[in-house]
């Protein structure tokens, strides 16, 4: 298959004098070239993906006969290297149909960033949509979660939740309404799901997790877990994590702590796991697992308190992440780092890292699992 170079339709090109002209505008994606006779211009004109390489050095060569083949060849792909360009013929040849190339429109652009004359940008949308994620939980995270996740391309995706649709969930979570109050969330999510694209297939679990073989069974062939619960504080990210761990299958947490959000993402084998991280947080801090313990021991359950603008910024960066983790578009930024957001001040920024530790964990790596931290009681209350 011939190549047939498209100048990116998402990158304007313009003189800024009158022997210089400047591709792009966007921060990262700019470069100006010189242009004394016109001939960039002109080139980059015929490359509207109709055209074959040899195609467009025929037809440049009519006003610039002194160019040569082996000079386009080289410039298409010094522009292909600078992320300009895009190869028609290979976006023709993907297996989207015009429903799924109409309905991704906007997401083929963006993923056209990322890719030069030797991927499509469909290709990364064809990769998305083979991908199959679990949501553990469908509150405010797990259905805004949801919904970007659905809308970037994911076409297979299972929800796990026991809980049912309250008023009070309606300030934020927006796939439920007044008629659903009642139901069970996950079956309310699947029905806005249906309505909102059909070909999504949605798998329902109506369960509480109460240990890692809840979790294992039901993330079991995931591609990504996103944990959007938070219920039993503590205990739930070990559950999952010992599951992640288990089937090798990375996740991605998040939550709120009142004026910020948190997430992270644990990737087995190459991030350190959230039991590496409870062991990182005992060297620095003394009393941490004592801590811990004294807080478990309250039974306290941080009231819900947050707005709906909040939640979908935290979760805005949690998916956007599990879309770069699914397509490697980029690296993903919340990998063993733990990332806050603070609403009030809309800043970014990483609280800690921490690597793996194959030595001392229990879960991931060698450990005996003696360390106090992992000795944390839990009392047999489970509050909403």
């Amino acid at each position: 298959m011939e190549r047939r170079p498209l100048f990116k339709p998402v990158h304007p090109v313009y003189e800024v004098t009158e022997q210089m002209i400047r591709l792009g505008e966007a921060p990262g994606y700019t470069f100006e070239l010189e242009d004394e006779n016109g001939s960039i211009r002109k080139m980059i004109k015929l490359m509207d993906g109709t055209r074959t390489v040899g195609e467009i050095h025929t037809l440049l060569a009519v006003d610039y006969p002194e160019i040569t083949y082996e000079e386009i060849v080289e410039a298409v792909e010094s522009l292909s290297a600078l992320g300009f360009l895009m190869d028609q013929a290979k976006e023709e040849a993907s297996v989207l149909t015009s429903e799924q190339k109409e309905r991704y429109k906007a997401n083929i652009r963006y993923f056209s960033l990322f890719t030069d004359l030797n991927q499509s940008p469909s290709e990364l949308q064809e990769q998305v949509s083979r991908k199959k994620v679990t949501i553990l939980g469908m509150g405010a995270f797990g259905s805004t979660l949801l919904v970007n996740l659905v809308g970037a391309g994911i076409q297979h995706i299972k929800l796990v939740d026991f809980d049912r649709v309250e008023l009070s969930n309606l300030n934020r979570q927006m796939v439920f309404n007044e008629k659903d109050i009642g139901r069970l969330k996950v079956e309310a999510a699947r029905d806005f799901i249906g309505r909102l694209h059909s070909e999504v297939l949605i798998e329902t679990e109506t369960l509480q997790i109460k240990s890692s073989e809840d979790v294992e069974r039901v993330i079991a062939g995931s591609d990504l877990v996103m944990l959007a619960a938070d219920q039993p504080f503590f205990f739930l990210q070990r559950w999952v994590n010992h599951a992640c761990a288990k089937l090798q299958i990375p996740f991605i947490a998040g939550g709120f702590n009142l004026i910020e959000g948190q997430f992270f993402m644990v990737e087995p084998g190459k991030t350190g796991c959230i039991d590496c991280m409870h062991l990182h947080r005992s060297r620095q801090i003394e009393d941490y697992s004592q801590l811990i313990q004294r807080l478990l021991d309250t039974n306290f359950i941080l009231p819900t308190a947050t707005i709906a603008p909040n939640t979908m910024m935290i979760t805005g960066m949690m998916a956007s992440d599990a879309i770069r983790y699914l397509t490697g578009i980029a690296p993903v930024q919340s990998a063993g780092k733990f990332i806050i957001f603070d609403f009030n001040t809309l800043e970014k920024s990483v609280f800690f890292e921490w690597e793996r530790n194959e030595a001392e964990c229990p879960t991931c790596g060698r450990g005996s699992g003696t360390e106090p931290i992992f000795h944390i009681k839990r009392k047999e209350v489970l509050a909403k």
